[in-house]
């Protein structure tokens, strides 16, 4: 089993950072995956967490069965349809079972917050301590953090959220997703939700 906790920011200087903890059956890390595109809609977010699942699905010592992901519930970002259809196709093609937990509106992501508040100060300190250095990107502070930090860092572009719009079909009206508190996708793509986590699943 594989959980994600997610949070998201938008730095003053328009740049977006999806950061979050991942915790595996014999490993967990932080992750940070920064962009100047602020995209917030899930082609984003899909975008933002690419990398980091490609490298934890090339890992020889994990076998995934199981994917959580936790974050706060905001529909725009992460609970709609578009966000359905991505945990679906990933669940079929990796033969998975894929999970999307919402945090009730006001409570905190602990530990996510906390690394995307590291990957902030890190690149404030990069700002002030290269004063006659010309920041022209989000690639340009990468290289300057990347070394002064154990949190693993993505990079992605304008061009990896397009190629994820052009991936979304023309997709059914999901009925009463402002409800949902809990989504789960099967290896066979049956798409379950849950409006409180302890209660009943029903099928989308």
């Amino acid at each position: 089993m594989i959980i994600f906790l997610l949070a998201s920011y938008y730095y003053e200087q328009h740049i977006s950072i999806l950061s979050g903890y991942v915790w595996k059956k014999d490993d967990c890390f932080s992750f940070a995956s920064v962009s100047d595109d602020t995209n917030h809609m899930f082609e984003g977010t899909w975008a933002a967490v690419q990398y980091l699942l490609d490298l934890i699905k090339n890992d020889v010592n994990t076998k995934m069965k199981n994917l959580i992901f936790i974050s706060d519930s905001p529909v725009s970002q992460y609970r709609n349809k578009t966000t359905f259809y991505f945990l679906k196709q990933y669940a079929i093609a990796n033969q998975i079972t894929v999970k999307w937990i919402y945090l009730e509106s006001g409570h905190g992501k602990g530990v996510a917050d906390g690394v995307g508040a590291v990957i902030k100060k890190k690149m404030d300190e990069a700002v002030a301590f290269h004063p006659d250095k010309a920041f022209n990107n989000v690639l340009d502070l990468f290289n300057v953090i990347k070394n002064n930090t154990n949190i693993k860092l993505f990079t992605y572009k304008t061009e990896d959220i397009d190629f994820m719009k052009k991936m979304i079909p023309k997709l059914a009206v999901v009925k009463g997703i402002a409800a949902l508190h809990e989504v789960t996708t099967k290896p066979d793509g049956r798409l379950y939700g849950k409006d409180i986590s302890f209660g009943p699943e029903r099928l989308l």
